[in-house]
């Protein structure tokens, strides 16, 4: 099958303006590109046609079991179960971080209420609280006395899920101007970073929660701990949160399903396309 000819379905359950543009993008770039819906159409484990899936559903578990059945077909989803799995879980991704020496903020993990207890005594005040699994800033809590602990403790230990009882207790890290760094990666190639500005009482840098962004000129360094940190979550179309610290910089999370709406109005820079034309030379390849 010549590469004009070949099909790529874009797996996705909410239809955002990223997957718009990929769905563009692939057409423009000659490819057939195909809408699939995952709340709506069956995932057979056997029997369905050659293709390159391109994973997007935004339901972290909807992305892994779509990528999972389609992994038992025999096909290559971008990205892979492993890295949605590894990337969607927190846990999972500071564990294999850490095991590639790839630096992160101070972690503790505990999975119910009494070991978390002992887990803010080790870490002290001020620190972060953060589930599992979660996107957006959910969830995540910066703690900095025991009132505030005890509440985050109680309120978690009431929910049904035994992932969302589980607690990642971080060092605060206090950032320059309250900012982060998100670098986007496609392949080989990291596309460049930007800065992430939280609103003016908000100290969570994400921008669904309406931060500011701004294009990191010099992004050499952060690029270069982007790709290693893709490259340890097999990560093909991935973004990845850092931390300024001291002086250095620590990977806060890697995203298997990334958005980049907020990337694109910084750098100017088409992403779709960048992914189109990544998926187009593994065809011809």
């Amino acid at each position: 099958m010549s590469w004009f000819q070949f099909v790529v379905k874009v797996y996705y359950d909410m239809p955002r303006i990223e997957e718009k543009k990929l769905l563009k993008a692939l057409e423009d770039a000659g490819l057939k590109a195909v809408p699939f819906n995952v709340t709506r159409e069956p995932l057979p484990l056997n029997g369905i046609e050659e293709h390159i899936p391109l994973i997007r559903a935004v339901s972290m578990f909807k992305s892994l079991y779509t990528a999972a059945a389609l992994e038992a077909n025999s096909l290559k989803p971008i990205n892979s179960s492993f890295t949605i799995m590894y990337s969607g879980d927190k846990i999972l991704t500071y564990s294999i971080l850490a095991s590639h020496n790839i630096p992160i903020p101070k972690t503790i993990v505990s999975l119910n209420g009494d070991s978390t207890v002992k887990a803010y005594l080790q870490m002290g005040f001020p620190l972060v609280d953060k589930p599992p699994i979660g996107s957006w800033g959910r969830l995540v809590s910066l703690i900095r006395d025991w009132h505030e602990a005890n509440i985050v403790i109680e309120h978690r230990s009431m929910m049904s899920s035994p992932q969302m009882k589980a607690h990642i207790v971080q060092e605060y890290v206090k950032m320059p101007s309250n900012r982060d760094i998100r670098c986007f990666v496609v392949g080989d190639e990291c596309l460049g970073c930007i800065y992430r500005i939280p609103q003016e009482g908000e100290w969570r840098s994400n921008v669904a929660l309406g931060a500011n962004v701004k294009k990191l000129e010099d992004s050499c360094d952060a690029c270069e701990l982007a790709l290693k940190a893709a490259k340890a979550l097999k990560g093909e179309v991935v973004s990845i949160d850092l931390f300024e610290y001291q002086d250095g910089l620590l990977v806060n999370e890697v995203n298997g399903v990334p958005e980049f709406k907020g990337f694109m109005r910084a750098t100017g820079m088409d992403v779709a396309k960048k992914v189109a034309e990544y998926i187009k030379g593994k065809v011809k390849r």
